[in-house]
């Protein structure tokens, strides 16, 4: 008698099962015939889900875009040789008995490759200006041109240079990107971890490199801005 009641409760939970699949089965198919081709993707509860995210964010964008509005000030400390998770990466880079004049170029390849192999670059299809953190891009393993620029531009002030900056430009189509400029050695450097270029391709003479340089075939129409941890240079009024 105990194995038929089992029977009966299993046979039971199999209706039950049967019905809920019948009635999200029933619920797609209403979804799909409202937007035709779109992706049944879109529909899942992880596509729901993103979905909701995405409104959220569409809805507080101008809250958001207030709060993270910084300061000439606040956009220079961004670049920040003291940053634990840059200052543990630098570390990684240089080889022993690590000397400016010497291996600098060396670490600075072995950065730009690390942030192309460990960042990926995404471009944001909503209008929030936000910043990330190296730890935050390193665990997220995504981020903007703007982000990776600074992570970038962070590793090479912690290994001596200076000089480099996040530079702004507006390209051919009137989109912006950014990228790091840096000169060592009489030769200027501009380095885009958003692309799978080769370290040395950009270099050499500034101005013949602006002519050279282009994002995805778009090239450079004009410089808007650049910043590094001791000034904000802006070229447009």
């Amino acid at each position: 008698m105990a194995e038929d009641e089992e029977i009966v409760q299993l046979k039971k939970r199999i209706n039950e099962i049967q019905k809920e699949l019948k009635e999200k089965e029933r619920i797609i198919s209403e979804l799909r015939a409202k937007v035709g081709s779109a992706s049944l993707f879109e529909f899942s509860e992880k596509g729901l889900r993103l979905q909701l995210y995405k409104t959220l964010l569409k809805k507080y964008a101008p809250l958001i875009n207030e709060r993270e509005t910084k300061t000439v000030g606040e956009i220079k400390g961004l670049i920040n040789k003291d940053d634990l998770t840059v200052q543990s990466l630098v570390e990684q880079f240089k080889p022993e008995g690590y000397k400016y004049e010497k291996h600098f170029l060396y670490a600075a390849k072995k950065a730009f490759e690390f942030l192309k192999r460990e960042v990926k670059y995404v471009k944001p299809d909503i209008d929030l200006n936000f910043w990330l953190s190296p730890s935050e891009m390193l665990s997220s393993k995504v981020a903007d041109d703007e982000d990776i620029a600074v992570f970038l531009c962070s590793l090479l002030f912690a290994l001596g240079n200076e000089n480099a900056s996040v530079t702004i430009v507006e390209l051919e189509d009137m989109s912006t990107h950014a990228f790091v400029i840096f000169e060592y050695g009489q030769k200027s450097y501009f380095l885009d971890a958003t692309q799978d270029h080769e370290f040395e391709q950009y270099c050499g003479e500034a101005t013949e490199l602006f002519q050279k340089y282009n994002f995805n075939g778009l090239r450079i129409k004009r410089l808007l801005y650049k910043f590094n941890h001791f000034e904000y240079r802006q070229f447009i009024e």
